[in-house]
This record gives C-alpha cells, structure tokens and sequence, in this order.
C-alpha cells in the first residue's frame, strides 16, 4: 500500500467547490459524495489546488497553526485519504515528481 504523502494529489475534475464563509462545500458530481470543510480543511483543500505535495501542505499548515507536528500530518493524511477514497482528489503523479 502506498503512502499518501508519496503521492502528487489533484482535485478531480469530476468534483466542484463552493466557498460558504470560511468552510468549503465539495460535490463529486459522478458518485454523489458530498462532503463539508471546517476552516482547517478548507485551508488543505486550498493548498492541494496550488499544487501542493501533502508533505509541503503540512509544513505550510505547520507554519499557520499552533499544533503538534503528528497530530497535524495524522489529520492531512485523514482528510486526503477520504476524499481520494470519495474521488474528490485523484492522484496525479509521485510526491517527487
């Protein structure tokens, strides 16, 4: 099984966002997997829309907020993991590439 943070991740085309104050709305039009993003999440999602690696995410949020290096990478490593799982993010390429 491979790692999430070995992965370049991508929103899929098959998904829309809207922004609802400071949370995000996701929409997977093809399967109908609908999820809603607190301000954290909304700040991932926006971060992997630039392009970038969940390691760069984590360093990024790590910068942002007041939270333990692991608590952080754990909670990335959750959301991605359910939104790849739901088709909202496709793999795009290695971390590295």
């Amino acid at each position: 099984m491979s790692d999430k943070f070995d992965k370049k991740l991508a929103p899929s085309d098959d998904a829309i966002a809207s922004a609802v104050g400071d949370e995000t709305v996701i929409l997977q039009l093809k399967n109908g997997a609908y999820f809603g993003l607190d301000a954290v999440g909304t700040r991932i999602w926006a971060l992997l829309k630039e392009g970038h690696s969940p390691a760069a995410i984590c360093a990024q949020m790590a910068d942002e907020y007041d939270v333990a290096p692991e608590v952080l990478e754990a909670d990335v490593r959750r959301l991605l993991g359910e939104l790849e799982a739901n088709e909202i993010v496709a793999e795009t390429g290695r971390a590295d590439d």
